[in-house]
C-alpha cells in the first residue's frame, strides 16, 4: 500500500510539473504565433503603403540609419549618416535637443532624434514640438536616472 501511495505521489508531482510547464510556455508560444501573424499583415499592408517601406531614396536612406541606431549612441554620427541637414532643431531649458526630419515615414509622419548631452535618448515617428514638451520623449519622463545613459 505504501508503494501505491508512493507511486500515486510521484505521478501527482510529475502530473503538476509537466501542468507547470505548458501553461508556462503557453504565453511564450501564443506571442511567437501572434509576432508571425503581425509580421504576415505588416508585409500584405506595407505592399498597399509604399511610404511605409520607403518609397523614395531619401525615405530609404534615412529609415535605414534609424534602422541601425540606439538609445545611447552619440547623435552626430547618426547625423552625418542621415547626410542631410534637419528641418526643425530646437532645443529646452532641460537640456534636450531635437532633431526634426519631415516625410520620413508618409507625408505627413517625421522622423525625430532626441539627444540629451550628445547622446540619443529618443528616436522615431514623432514631432519636435510633441517631444519637447518639457523635455519628454513619447510622453514618457527621459531624465537620467542611476544607472542610465547620462546619469553621473
Amino acid at each position: 500500500m505504501s508503494a501505491n501511495r508512493t507511486l500515486a505521489g510521484l505521478w501527482a508531482v510529475a502530473g503538476l510539473a509537466s501542468l507547470s510547464l505548458l501553461l508556462g510556455c503557453a504565453p511564450m508560444v501564443t506571442g511567437s504565433m501572434a509576432e508571425g501573424g503581425l509580421s504576415a499583415a505588416k508585409s500584405a499592408f506595407g505592399a498597399l503603403s509604399p511610404t511605409a517601406a520607403g518609397a523614395d531614396e531619401r525615405q530609404k536612406r534615412i529609415q535605414a540609419v534609424l534602422n541601425q541606431v540606439s538609445v545611447g549612441d552619440q547623435v552626430q554620427p547618426v547625423l552625418d549618416k542621415i547626410a542631410e541637414q534637419p528641418r526643425e532643431k530646437t532645443g529646452n531649458a532641460q537640456g534636450y535637443t531635437c532633431y526634426e526630419f519631415p516625410g520620413v515615414y508618409s507625408s505627413t509622419e517625421a522622423a525625430v532624434l532626441m539627444a540629451l548631452d550628445g547622446k540619443l535618448v529618443f528616436y522615431g515617428n514623432s514631432r519636435c514640438t510633441d517631444e519637447m514638451i518639457s523635455g519628454n520623449a513619447g510622453g514618457n519622463d527621459t531624465s537620467p536616472k542611476s544607472g542610465e545613459v547620462g546619469a553621473d
